[in-house]
This record gives C-alpha cells, structure tokens and sequence, in this order.
C-alpha cells in the first residue's frame, strides 16, 4: 500500500510569515537592541507609541517594520540574534491593523544563515521574503512568543513569578509576521514584542509554549465540516494560557480535558469565533496529569463554491491550531509528538474523523488518494470509532515509507477489526 506522508504535508503547518520589502526593521530598546535606540528608549521609527521597550536589563524589544502592496497577502521574516542568557517571564505583543498573526521563533542555528534549506542565497540583513513560513526555507525548533491580534494576550503570559522560557544567549530567532491587506492602498505593519526577563537565580522551573496542529481538514461547497484530534499528556504540566487560531471559515472550537479512556473530565476551553479569538487565562495554572489527553475540535461553514483545505494562506486555506503557555517543559507533550522533535509535530495525535467510514475503508482510500484534498478527504470522513487504528496505521506507513507493507501488518489487521460503534 502507499500513502501520503503526513511530515511532508506537516512541513508546511507553522503559522507563515515573510517577504522583502523597502523598509528595514529596527530593534528598538532593552538589551538586544539591534540599532541605537531613540533618546526615549525605543526606537526612532515612531513604534514605542505601541509599546515601550523593557527597562534596561529587564528584557528585549524586537520591532519589525514592512511595507505590504495594496490587495496582497503576504508573509515576512526577520532574523535577530541575542546576545545574552534570556529566562523569559512575560512578553507584550503589539501591531498594528492588518497583520493576521505574529509568531517568535527559536532555530538551531548558531549564527544568522544566508543560505535557507533549498539551497538559495538570501539577504537576510533585512526583512525578507520567505512563502510558506519559515519552516518552508529554514530550520525552526521551538515557539517562544506571539499573538493573533494586535491587542490579544501573548501566547506566553500569567507564568509564576519563579517560572520562565529559556532562550540562550545567540541564539537565532526568527519574527514572522502573516499580512493581509484587502485595502486599496499599500500597508505599512508595525511589530513589536517585547521578552521580559527574571534572572536565572530566581528560576525554579523552565516554561514553553505548546502548538498542537491538525492537518485533515475539507470543507466542500455550502456546507460545514469540524477538524478533530487529541494529543496525549506526557507529563505532569500547568497550563497558563490557551487559544484556537483559525482562518475565515472558522466558527470557532471547543478543547476538553479527557482520561486516558476518552472520558470528559471537563473543558478548558471554547470559542465562537475564528478573528480574535478569546484567550483562556489561569492565572493559578490548570494542573494536568500524565496519562490524561487533551481532545480539540475546530469548527468550519463554507458559504463559497470552492472546497477549502487546510494551508496557510488565510484568503483561501483554513488551519485548526491550539496553543498557549506551559510548564515545566516536556517537549513531546507541546509539539504532541513521540520525540519531542518540532519536525515530528503531531506525530503523537489520534485523528478523529467525523463521517462513517470504516477504518478498513479509509486505509484503502488513503492508498489510492491523489491530492491533498482527497488525503484529507479520508480521514476527515472516517468514522470516530476508526480514530486509534486509523492513526496508528498511518503513523506506521509514514515512518516505515517503502517497507509499510511488511513492517505494518499489525496495525492493518488492527484497522481491519476496528468498526464504527
């Protein structure tokens, strides 16, 4: 049997954002500043009227300045190293109108690359092109802040006052900011975030920022289709923040605490809208306990004449990503992944379809897809009950490529006896 590969079609899920420009960004304040900030403590461009850099030696403020042609979606990235051990308590994001999202990321690399993962040179002295996400053209390792709104609380936020994420001196981050300007003149975005710091002495636990991604959505013409999955809970971990992010056609998604059996214990979280959507807070923290698993839904309306798919662009693609703020840090629980690797995102998932097709049915129906959109199509229409066999033969052909069909007897005769009920 051959299928699909789910690491190619999850290469391309991190949240997009690059493209050159005529502007070159400025970093403005605090310890990172990567030009010389303006007599106020910010920089020069007029953006600390949108926020105020940290206080000296209390943090970093990035800013990132582009401009975005008229009726265009873009996507812009921006390379800034740090120059110091950062344990990051807080951060503030702000932007202004037009931007669809802005994320931080964290790289492997050790200095600024030139060169990205295709083998093209790029001057990445300035704001750049990259289409797709930098996941397209680079190496990325780990979400360490953003925001969907100009005005949303940041992805990492409400942590203990002895909790921190960890950033290592030179290390090599990467902005990414996603615009869509439907004016008819072009768009001049502004982004800043700032990193607010504690010392290590005060640290007693690292945090992070889990990224749960579901891939298998279709929502056909006139008509409304739910993504589903669950990612387990590896560990003994708090909670601070969480939030869904969504394209056009979201209606909105519901995230619920489950047992190791599937059974509710309750909700954590729930939204009816796709555009700012509301960010759940514990300022205490939500405790949860290795062996428990978080199941999330997003929920979509197609009014067009198109089917809508899942992909980045958020004119004509959808995404179903649940996120927030963690500690102490697992890494296989916030990329929900068997390795802990970012490139095995959701690796770890059980996929939950919302028809009724057989899991057998299903398998045969992943063999002969020729599309992303029919891949999706099968999973999006298996049944519930097919969830954990189905996932599970799919995860075995993905890893074991050529040698599936010996290598993954087990899991098919599995699918075989998996039914609906």
């Amino acid at each position: 049997m051959t299928t699909r590969s789910l690491t190619v079609l999850l290469s391309c899920f991190l949240l997009a954002a690059c493209s050159s420009s005529g502007k070159s960004p400025e970093q403005g304040g605090g310890t990172d500043s990567g030009s010389p900030p303006a007599e106020d403590g910010g920089s020069d461009d007029g953006s600390t009227t949108l926020l105020a850099p940290p206080p000296a030696g209390q943090g970093v403020q990035y800013t990132m300045q582009t401009t975005i042609a008229a009726s265009t979606e873009d996507e812009r990235c921006k390379f800034v190293q740090t120059t110091e051990d950062m344990w990051v308590n807080h951060e503030d994001v702000r932007y202004t109108p037009g931007s669809h999202h802005f994320i931080l990321w964290n790289t492997p690399y050790t200095s600024i690359p030139t060169v990205n993962t295709q083998g093209a040179t790029v001057d990445t002295t300035q704001v750049f092109d990259c289409v797709g996400g930098p996941a397209a053209a680079w190496n990325t390792s780990q979400l360490v802040g953003g925001a969907q709104a100009a005005d949303a609380p940041p992805a990492l936020s409400d942590l203990p006052a002895n909790v921190a994420l960890h950033i290592p001196s030179g290390s090599v981050l990467v902005m990414d900011l996603h615009v869509l300007n439907v004016s008819t003149a072009p768009l001049d975005p502004i982004v800043l975030i700032n990193l607010d710091t504690i010392p290590k002495s005060q640290v007693a636990q690292e945090a992070g920022i889990y990224f749960f991604y579901n891939p298998f959505i279709v929502v056909p013409p006139n008509s409304s289709a739910k993504a589903h999955m669950s990612c387990p809970v590896t560990s003994n971990v708090t909670l601070t923040t969480q939030q869904t992010h969504m394209h056009k056609w979201g209606l909105g998604g519901v995230a619920n605490l489950e047992d190791s059996t599937g059974s509710m214990l309750q909700q954590l979280y729930t939204s009816s809208v796709w555009t700012d959507p509301p960010v759940t807070q514990w300022s205490s923290g939500m405790a949860l306990t290795a062996g428990q698993q978080i199941d999330y839904e997003c929920n979509y309306e197609n009014t067009g004449t198109t089917t809508i798919i899942q992909g980045l662009s958020a004119a004509t693609n959808e995404m179903c990503v649940l996120l927030g703020a963690y500690y102490p840090r697992d890494t296989k629980f916030e990329t929900c992944s068997t390795t802990g690797n970012f490139n095995d995102e959701s690796n770890a998932a059980t996929y939950i379809g919302s028809g009724t097709t057989t899991c057998q049915d299903s398998l045969t129906c992943i063999g002969s897809a020729k599309s992303d959109e029919a891949f999706f199509a099968c999973m999006v229409d298996s049944c519930p009950g097919a969830a954990t066999a189905l996932t599970a033969s799919l995860a075995c052909f993905n890893a074991n490529g050529n040698n599936a069909q010996t290598a993954c007897v087990t899991q098919e005769a599995q699918c075989v006896e998996a039914t609906c009920n």
